[in-house]
């Protein structure tokens, strides 16, 4: 009988061991989807992306869909600006009452920017040039009063169909309101 009374104690044992595995793999999946759904949420909350111009070829069309969704404001800083179908965008807006204030670099307004720039004052858009002469204005983001948008991307033919360009566009309202914060910031000081 000690046998039977020994096996009963080892089988307890093993069962008692196998309820704890089985316990604790049941905990950690329902933690990991837990803190999988934590972190889908955070993401999807903050809605941003970033898109990489020759995977589609088309990262002025993102830029034209910030513009044309904007109701109250638009702030710009770019440093090379000649994509007409932009300019377009802009003065779209601005014909429906859209507040329109934008930067570009001085010397790219002289020489590359230069058509685009006169079109759009043209239309009654305000346009700065950076008035500093110690460096360039070579930020490249645009921000409305439902998102932003910031990266490498120059608005040219060049940068939307043949540079490695990245552009992440988002509605995070911190992300946003410190963008509009710097626009702001070096639209003033060039005034």
């Amino acid at each position: 009988m000690t046998i039977i009374n020994h096996m009963r104690h080892i089988c307890r044992a093993y069962w008692t061991y196998l309820v704890c595995i089985i316990s604790t793999i049941v905990i950690m999946a329902t933690l990991t989807a837990v803190a999988t759904a934590v972190i889908t949420t955070s993401l999807y909350d903050s809605k941003f992306k970033v898109v990489y111009s020759l995977d589609s070829r088309n990262t002025d069309r993102e830029i034209i869909r910030l513009i044309d969704g904007a109701d109250r404001y638009i702030y710009f800083a770019i440093y090379y600006f000649t994509k007409a179908d932009i300019a377009e965008a802009l003065i779209r807006a601005k014909r429906r009452g859209v507040l329109i204030w934008g930067i570009t670099d001085n010397v790219a307004s002289l020489d590359s920017n230069k058509n685009t720039i006169a079109a759009l004052r043209d239309a009654g858009i305000v346009v700065e040039t950076q008035k500093h002469q110690d460096g360039i204005m070579h930020m490249k983001a645009i921000v409305t009063d439902k998102a932003y948008a910031s990266g490498s991307y120059n608005w040219t033919d060049s940068a939307t169909n043949a540079n490695d360009e990245i552009l992440e566009i988002g509605t995070d309202k911190s992300v946003h309101d410190q963008y509009l914060s710097i626009i702001k910031k070096v639209l003033t000081i060039n005034r």
